[in-house]
């Protein structure tokens, strides 16, 4: 398959008119319908054609004939010609196919065109040239044409002829083919566009596929040599090189090779077996629309790839846009926003955790009603899988698949069968080994058995023949190996390689003789003769080349570009850096520059692939290459990732750096997390190698010893690793940079989690700080709590140091799990870090270790409070708080004032919880003070600008708070605003770090809005800290930011619901349906959470439902005409059942505070409020307000003054149920004696007959 290709442009020529049209066969073109005649005509064609180094039209001429025609309205014709490929266009092989595509989506899409214009021609004495022109633009899908076929309007961009009288200057350029990308997506069909500098195209979708005609599919479908169907057309989108398809065809002749012919994404070889998965797969498409992700895993090289490919390339079959997403693409909007059913293949997704995540935070920023599903293949669910199952878990199966198992024996011969004809075909297209002509054109003019675009030869999309049967001529000596049912060959790629072995057998290809001693095992065996003959085309080509071409150098020069990254802004750029990499090939250490250079360019043209150091393909051969000369140079390893050193085996750019480290993971399948062993062999691995008859080999095996390297190296440099990976993770700058990041910690995380890695993580945990990015939170909480496990079982009795580390380990693992929502955990492990200060500070007294003791008391005082235990909390910190004040006296340092800052912030915030708003405000008064009166830096005070802004922040924040619920509102505006303002600040320069304090500074300004009245400032700040921040982090972090969202959600609504009370009746409607369904989403959110997370937030709970009932009840008064009767009433049902909700959670609080006694009155007068939109008896209804009027009064007689408003409002109420009582609402049922019979007024019912007669019987007794 190729784009656009001059070199298949032609001209045509019919009775003096000319115009242009386009290859999409050897012998078949496509043009625009009036530039021929009628069906059967003839038409004369010329090529345009490369010679000499430039292009021309040469007076080669040929006859074709109309082949299939439209109407006028259908602008298009195939012209056949009368020969067999009349411009030689195949020769040397089967020319390219060319792909068609249909636009989807609404963004403008880029395209090119190449025809013969009038404006082209130029008269040179009696001779007439016909020029191209080239040109180029854009397809606008929103402005179309209002016909009966619907056109694309093809704006140009690089020039356009001028109006002139007579024929327009594009004539000529009628027919010509119009491409997007590598698709060809319509045809020119108009000369003469009514808006300057537009032409017009007719979609071939309009012409070939689902829609098209049946005899334009069969006329291309039969040139192709393919069975009669449809045509497949691929989708085209603006942005649509985030994905590549299916299957890709093979490089050019001269560049492709034998490991091409393996790799999935060519598909040389059809798909066989799998049935059931795939099915299974299929349906789980199919499902419905909506989003949804999937894992499929399974060991190394069983088909999870290949069966991931089908599924595209049968989706797409069904009109699905199905693809597998670029490695080097984060750019996800585009796709997401398609209007269309989607199916996207992340592969390799654990070496591209943070690529997954992004695209699905995409798509649910991004939510459409079409179905949207992505596939994710690993070889393993590692630690990364249950952190996007976490952040993800609406869009997940309740259960994972399993693994895919290895082949079935039964299904292994047809694999082999296929493959081997396959390559067999392959060769002798290549070799020119062909059967005479007549053969040829028999056997591609023969229908395949199966149904779909399948022939003996390579189909489509580059893939080979797929009707089930193997040739006589095409197959090996020996069909069927012996042992092919063996463990071994559970693995897809083994099966192909060992079919490659034969069909290179049955044609006289041996493997050369640089292939070393040959291994002891099948498996490497055949690996090793895969790569052996790769090795035999680097020699070819290096030679052809005049470079060195000795096969081990060339081994170590491909196996280190295999690993490494060179990027650039340039290609020069670029090289630059492949040659200072291969500078770690010890051969060329100290060889000239001109011969690296030289070898860099060699690799950039001899591989296909991004970027340019290519890897090796298959992937399973780069690791084996990789890992047999890390296991000869071990000192590569430490190369490879030694970021903070300036050797030439690392990249410049941090982004550079994490990537490289990555691919080497990858690469040597670290991020896997298994060795690469045949089954059963698992434990033989550890070893040794197992061999055939069972026996162990006692030596290591390359993969064994380069994983050692490896690890050792990564020990080694894991500081700097750490450092590298915060330092990407956290920045915005590229926009590649944070995927790559978050990757990198993934594979960190499986790497680090090991036992082995203990010692590595207790050393890396100071790399982490206190306030850990989002982005880096699973990878810290894995090595605190290995740190954590070190320290506990050093040998040996606990020494001071061991027990100060341990304690330190502890209080970071706690803050980690706080901020990942688990707070349970989280507050164990905070009271193990006092308990081990305690008996430090028992056994050696100290000012170091009593201040550590203060902050881990802080700690565990913001776990309490975590979890609702108010009371304690308030007692640690004010232990905290006198430990703290102690050292700062006699020692007034920064490092005190700051810790002394934090527990007094705690202590506000437990202080007001418990109803001691007093306390609660000097002591966030006393915070503000402080960080403003900072003592003068000293000696051992290490902290940083922006750590001191974030302190005063923080502070600010508090005491904004504290102040609102005081009453000092003014004030509280002015410094929740200030705390706003110092914490966007502190983004700007560290994007990854304070996203969830920006989002809480504006909940607490929001709140101070709304007690000052300014209603739409209100609404703005809690909309920015929900849609800006908290959904983000939701879906991000689920559990560990669930309550603040909740509470920010509820907060909103009464926002609303407050912007809607201070308008006029008729504009509130509005407002209202928004406060109705943000409060709707807040209780969700409640009802979503860990059972000991909504205890811990009973209170904010009942305020939330008892706003869902205020809410309720504004939305019946002011839509009541809207909404009907039966509306009405059921929403005082739902008032009703939400006002009991909230006063039922607040009987089980301890509602000793005034602040809690005062929200449950108001709840107990919200309730009263509905029993009278129900039309409860009057009676009821006035004990209830009644009952809400004492609670309002003896808490106005408390505090004096703060509930009268509430007890004036509920009195007036009572007055006028008094005085016109209850509105009447019609009950939905009423009580009717239906039997007509009337009861005798003093007959005594059965149940009190009972109750006498039992008296009397005891009377008896």
């Amino acid at each position: 398959m190729t784009g656009l290709d001059a070199e298949r442009l032609v001209s045509l020529s019919v009775d003096g008119k000319r115009g242009s049209g386009y290859l999409l066969t050897p012998d078949l073109v496509l043009t625009a319908g009036h530039c021929v005649g009628s069906k059967g005509s003839t038409v004369t064609v010329r090529k345009y054609s490369r010679r000499e180094g430039s292009y021309e039209l040469p007076d080669d001429r040929h006859a074709f004939l109309v082949e299939a025609k439209g109407d006028a309205e259908l602008d298009f014709a195939l012209l056949r010609s009368t020969t067999d490929d009349p411009f030689r266009s195949a020769r040397g092989g089967r020319a390219d196919e060319v792909r068609l595509g249909r636009l989807v989506g609404e963004e403008a899409v880029s395209a090119q065109a190449l025809g013969f214009p009038r404006s082209g021609t130029a008269q040179a004495g009696a001779r007439r040239w016909v020029n191209v022109e080239d040109v180029r633009g854009s397809v606008l899908p929103l402005t179309g044409s209002r016909r009966q076929v619907r056109r694309l309007n093809f704006q140009i961009r690089t020039g356009t002829s001028p109006v002139v009288h007579g024929s327009s200057l594009w004539s000529g350029m009628s027919g010509a083919a119009l491409f997007s990308g590598d698709r060809l997506v319509g045809v020119i069909t108009e000369d003469r566009a009514t808006i300057e500098g537009r032409l017009t195209a007719l979609p071939v979708a309009a012409v070939f596929g689902d829609d098209g005609l049946d005899e334009a599919n069969e006329c291309l479908l039969t040139t192709r040599g393919a069975a009669p169907e449809r045509v497949a057309l691929d989708p085209v989108w603006a942005g649509g090189e985030s994905l590549t398809p299916a299957y890709s065809p093979l490089p050019p002749r001269e560049q492709w090779s034998e490991a091409d012919l393996l790799e999935s994404r060519h598909g040389v070889v059809p798909f066989r077996g799998r049935t059931e998965e795939l099915k299974a797969l299929v349906d789980w498409c199919e499902r419905g629309d909506g989003q949804r992700i999937r894992l499929l895993t399974g060991g190394g090289t069983v088909g999870k790839s290949r069966l991931a490919r089908e599924l595209c390339r049968t989706m797409a079959e069904r009109g699905w846009v199905a693809g597998v997403v670029d490695p080097l693409h984060v750019d996800f909007s585009s796709v997401c926003a398609l209007k269309e059913r989607r199916l996207l293949v992340v592969d390799d997704a654990d070496a591209h955790a943070g690529q997954l995540d992004v695209l699905l935070a995409e798509a649910a920023e991004r939510h459409t009603h079409h179905a949207l599903c992505v596939l994710a293949v690993a070889q393993s669910g590692g630690l990364w899988w249950p952190a996007i199952r976490r952040r993800h878990e609406s869009l997940v199966d309740p259960v994972d698949p399993p693994p895919l198992p290895p082949l079935p024996e039964t299904e292994r011969q047809d694999v082999y069968e296929a493959a081997a004809a396959a390559f067999k075909s392959w060769y002798d297209q290549s070799d020119h080994r062909a059967r005479p002509a007549q053969d040829d054109s028999d056997r591609s003019a023969r229908p395949a058995q199966d149904s779909g675009d399948r022939t003996a030869g390579p189909a489509r999309d580059g893939r080979a023949p797929d009707d089930g049967t193997v040739p006589e001529e095409a197959r090996p000596v020996e069909a069927c190996p012996p042992g092919l049912e063996g463990p071994d060959f559970g693995s897809y790629l083994l099966i192909l390689i060992q079919a490659l072995v034969d069909a290179r057998t049955s044609i006289g290809k041996l493997p050369s003789t640089a292939a070393g001693p040959p291994s002891r095992s099948r498996a490497n065996a055949l690996l090793d003769y895969a790569i052996d003959v790769e090795r035999q085309r680097w020699q070819a080509s290096a030679e052809r080349q005049r470079l060195p071409h000795d096969p081990v150098l060339l081994e170590r020069i491909v196996a280190v570009c295999s690993l490494a990254v060179a990027d650039g802004e340039t290609v020069g750029e670029q090289e630059t850096e492949a040659a200072r990499r291969l500078r770690l090939v010890p051969d060329l250490a100290d060889e000239p520059e001109w011969l690296t250079r030289s070898f860099a360019r060699w690799q950039h043209a001899e591989f296909p692939g991004d970027g340019y150091l290519r890897s090796l393909q298959p992937l399973r051969l780069a690791e084996r290459l990789g890992a047999q000369v890390i296991a000869t140079f071990p000192e590569l390893a430490a190369c490879l990732l030694d970021v903070g050193g300036t050797g030439p085996g690392i990249p410049k750019e941090p982004t550079h750096q994490a990537r490289q480290i990555l691919n080497v993971l990858h690469v040597l399948q670290l991020t896997a997390g298994t060795d690469v062993t045949r089954p059963g062999t698992e434990k033989a691995a550890e070893d040794g190698t197992a061999e055939p008859g069972g026996q162990i080999r006692t030596e290591p095996s390359a993969q064994q010893q380069a994983r050692a390297a490896l690890e050792k190296a990564l020990r080694r440099h894991a500081g700097p690793i750490v450092r590298l990976v915060k330092q990407v993770a956290v920045t915005d700058q590229d926009p590649s940079a944070k995927p790559i990041g978050t990757s990198l910690a993934a594979a960190l995380n499986s790497t680090l989690r090991k036992e082995s890695a203990q010692q590595v993580a207790a050393r890396v945990l100071r790399e982490f700080d206190a306030a850990c990015p989002d982005a880096l939170l699973e990878l810290a909480m894995a090595v605190a709590e290995h740190a954590v496990q070190y320290h506990r079982r050093a040998d040996g009795p606990p020494t001071q140091e061991n027990r100060r580390e341990l304690a330190q380990a502890l209080q970071r693992w706690s803050l980690y799990l706080a901020s990942s929502g688990l707070r349970i955990r989280a507050h164990e492990v905070a009271g193990q870090a006092v308990d081990t200060y305690h008996a430090l500070q028992q056994l050696s007294p100290s000012e170091e270790h009593e201040f550590c003791l203060a902050e881990a008391l802080k700690d565990l005082a913001d776990r309490l409070v975590d979890i609702g235990r108010f009371e304690d909390a308030d007692n640690c910190a004010g232990d905290a708080i006198r430990r703290l004040e102690a050292l700062y006296q006699r020692d007034p340092t920064r490092r005190h004032a700051f810790g002394l800052v934090k527990a007094l912030c705690t202590r506000a915030t437990a202080a007001h919880r418990v109803g001691r708003q007093r306390e609660a405000l000097q002591a966030a008064n006393e915070a503000c003070d402080l960080i403003e009166q900072l003592p003068q830096e000293g000696q051992g005070d290490e902290h940083e600008p922006d750590e001191i802004r974030s302190m005063k922040a923080f502070a600010l924040r508090g005491l904004a708070w504290q102040l609102g619920a005081s009453g000092h509102v003014d004030r509280a505006v002015a410094k929740a605003k200030e705390s706003v303002r110092i914490y966007h600040a502190l983004r700007e320069c560290s994007p990854g770090l304070w996203r969830r304090d920006i989002a809480e500074a504006l909940s607490v300004l929001g709140v101070q809005h709304g007690a000052r009245g300014d209603w739409d400032e209100c609404v703005a700040a809690h909309s920015e800290a929900v849609d800006g921040h908290y959904n983000a982090l939701e879906r991000e972090y689920r559990e560990a930011v669930r309550p603040h969202h909740a509470l920010a959600l509820g907060r909103l609504a009464d926002a609303y619901l407050g912007r809607a009370r201070s308008r006029p009746p008729e504009g509130r409607l509005d407002d209202l349906r928004k406060a109705l369904d943000h409060v709707e989403q807040a209780l969700q959110q409640y009802r979503g959470m860990y059972k000991e997370d909504r205890w811990a937030n009973r209170v904010h709970e009942a305020w939330a439902s008892c706003l869902h009932a205020e809410v309720l009840l504004e939305l019946c008064t002011a839509d009541r005409q809207h909404r009907g009767a039966a509306g009405i009433r059921q929403s005082f049902v739902d008032a009703e059942a939400a006002a009991r909700q909230a006063l039922s959670l607040y009987d089980e609080i301890d509602v000793r505070a005034w602040k809690l006694r005062f929200a449950r009155a108001h709840a107990q007068a919200v309730l009263a409020e509905t029993y009278g939109g129900r039309g409860r008896p009057r009676a009821k209804v006035l004990r209830a307000h009644e009952q809400a009027k004492n609670a309002f009064a003896r808490l106005d007689a408390e505090e004096p003054g703060r509930a009268e408003d509430e007890l004036r409002r509920i009195e007036k109420t009572i007055e006028g149920l008094r005085q016109t009582g209850p509105p009447v609402q019609s009950r939905a049922h009423v009580a009717v004696n239906r039997s007509g019979k009337g009861r005798r007024r003093h007959q005594p019912k059965p149940r009190l007959r009972s109750r006498q007669g039992a008296q009397v019987r005891r009377r008896h007794r």
